[in-house]
């Protein structure tokens, strides 16, 4: 069950962007309380940390709400944290947004936006985001192809050590273009 738990931890992890698995004490004391089926106490202490503008609080919201970790889940509500906390600067959130604006969960599709909020947290030095934005110019997707761009910001990818291995991806895909 520990397992799970650990798989859990970094699944989450992973999907906001943070690759290691290396925990906050925050993410740590809702990743607990998420194990022992504590719910309503990690919403509270959620719910307190977005009343005190606390960004990861925020987006751990968001994450909880569109994985529906607790008996809620609601897409919507996750990006409505998702804006909160990217309104504040905090580049995980930035990607979450976009990563829903791409795929059309919990808000209506848009490649267009999705583009320009990966390429403003890219442009902050937000390794996943200057992976997608990478990608999107090289693809045409939400903005015109630009092998030139698609380039700078996949060697940005490349050499930013907190994508962990994703970095071989990303230097894969530049020296492919």
């Amino acid at each position: 069950m520990k397992k799970i738990l650990r798989l859990l931890v970094c699944l989450i992890a992973f999907s906001s962007g943070s690759f290691s698995c290396e925990m906050t004490s925050i993410e740590h004391y809702v990743y607990h309380h998420l194990y022992e089926g504590n719910f309503s106490t990690v919403l509270t202490f959620l719910h307190n940390l977005e009343q005190q503008n606390n960004v990861e609080g925020m987006h751990l919201l968001g994450i909880i709400y569109l994985e529906g970790y607790t008996d809620i889940k609601d897409a919507r509500l996750a990006n409505y944290y998702f804006s909160k906390a990217s309104a504040l600067g905090f580049l995980p959130a930035m990607k979450s947004l976009a990563d829903s604006y791409l795929s059309g969960d919990g808000v209506e599709k848009n490649e267009q936006t999705a583009f320009l909020i990966y390429e403003k947290a890219a442009m902050d030095g937000y390794g996943p985001a200057q992976f997608n934005t990478g990608i999107m110019l090289k693809n045409g997707q939400g903005t015109p192809v630009s092998v030139k761009k698609a380039y700078q910001f996949l060697d940005l990818a490349a050499h930013n050590l907190d994508l962990g291995d994703m970095r071989e991806d990303a230097a894969y895909y530049r020296d492919h273009l």
